[in-house]
């Protein structure tokens, strides 16, 4: 296929998400670093093309056991039930679509499998130590034998490329490697990965539909889920249905593309086989002093084709979690994120806000603890992804203006 090229640095009103063909690290270095911080600085999404071990035939193996996952019947997937353990490993039943909320969805956790380090309600050990290093819960093999070897597979590929890219990012920023490796340590990694399945408008109550897309209409709303990926340096993401949306100025959502094509029709987003959709964290935005900039996105309902779900499969890797978070070169700007605060805590306690089964049955009143100051830094640093949208939007409109006009 032709990819388009990257907007030139005067083309900032953006339409969709600008794409970096990895082949260019290889045809001109610089070409591609470039490439690489002006996306990740002007919109920070992008789409990489050409992805290294995420050709289209992997892809299609990988959505193939995924959707095998998800089709099969409830008392299949209720074999890995996340509430069975402490780790919120495992599957979470669809959200009700009569709850008022802006999306149905049901999903399974996973990240690297692991010993645990303490019991669960050891509190001598902290939070984050006993939440993220356990076992992962894996639903019956006889039934999908497929099932663990994918995801076990798609880790790996995932893993490799986003230490590759934490590498290059580095680069395009005149950083040593060094400082990510200090992060994220290859043979010690945390891990909170998932498999996603959206289901469409149809599966909205009606007497909710109206409101929904009135909400998805709007540039903000707390019911629509739109946030920043606040804990990672970058998250991986393919997916085979349109949905994912990024603001791109303030005011203004765009539609990601589809990577991966499971079945005919006409989508309204482009269609880039062997891409992935790369974001950048809060904590990139944090380490590059402002440099790199973490931007709200979302899942649009209405987008999902009619009679149709969307399997989205994210990869969220998760830096060290002891010790202060200093910037690279230990200076930038303000990104609402401080350095010394508790983010192995933070981490623990956002994850234990979306599966409150898990945490009603293993760790509530911990949970209670923490929860006020978590929602503060939360609110804090959404609002500051709000305002520097806006401050990247005013940015580039002023930055389009004919140099003879200024």
């Amino acid at each position: 296929m032709t990819l388009t090229p990257f907007p030139a640095p005067s083309m900032v009103d953006y339409n969709e998400l600008p794409i970096v063909d990895y082949h260019d690290l290889q045809r001109d270095r610089p070409k591609f670093l470039a490439d690489l911080r002006r996306a990740l600085g002007e919109i920070g999404f992008l789409v990489l093309a050409n992805a290294p071990g995420l050709h289209d035939d992997f892809q299609r193996r990988m959505f193939k056991e995924t959707r095998a996952f998800f089709d099969a019947p409830s008392e299949v997937k209720m074999t890995a039930a996340i509430n069975k353990t402490p780790y919120v490993r495992g599957y979470s039943k669809p959200t009700p679509g009569d709850s008022g909320a802006c999306q149905v969805i049901e999903a399974f956790q996973y990240g690297f499998d692991r010993s645990p380090v303490a019991a669960h309600d050891d509190t001598s050990v902290p939070i984050y130590k006993r939440l993220f290093r356990g076992p992962n819960t894996w639903p019956d093999s006889e039934r999908l034998p497929g099932f663990r070897p994918a995801v076990s597979e798609l880790t790996q590929v995932y893993h490799r490329l986003t230490h590759e890219l934490g590498h290059l990012i580095c680069e395009s920023l005149g950083e040593s490697t060094a400082q990510f490796d200090e992060y994220f340590k290859f043979d010690d990694p945390d891990l909170a990965a998932s498999l996603n399945h959206n289901f469409g408008m149809e599966h909205i109550a009606p007497k909710h539909r109206e409101r929904v897309v009135k909400e998805y209409a709007k540039h903000k709303s707390k019911i629509t889920g739109s946030h920043i990926d606040g804990p990672p340096f970058i998250a991986l993401l393919i997916n085979d249905k349109p949905g994912l949306q990024v603001v791109a100025g303030e005011g203004k959502w765009i539609n990601a593309p589809v990577t991966c094509r499971t079945s005919p029709g006409e989508y309204p987003v482009p269609v880039i086989p062997g891409a992935v959709i790369v974001n950048s964290g809060g904590t990139l935005m944090h380490l590059s002093g402002g440099r790199v900039v973490a931007t709200l996105h979302r899942v649009n309902t209405t987008l999902i084709p009619k009679g149709e779900t969307r399997v989205s499969l994210p990869y969220f890797l998760i830096p060290k979690m002891e010790g202060a978070l200093v910037p690279f070169g230990k200076s930038g700007n303000d990104t609402g994120y401080d350095q010394d605060r508790d983010r192995g805590t933070n981490a623990a306690v956002n994850r234990l806000n979306l599966f409150r089964s898990v945490t009603k049955r293993f760790w509530q009143q911990e949970f209670d603890k923490l929860q006020e100051t978590w929602e503060k830094e939360v609110e804090a640093e959404t609002q500051r992804a709000y305002d520097l949208a806006a401050e990247r939007g005013e940015r580039n409109r002023r930055r389009a203006v004919p140099a003879a006009r200024l």
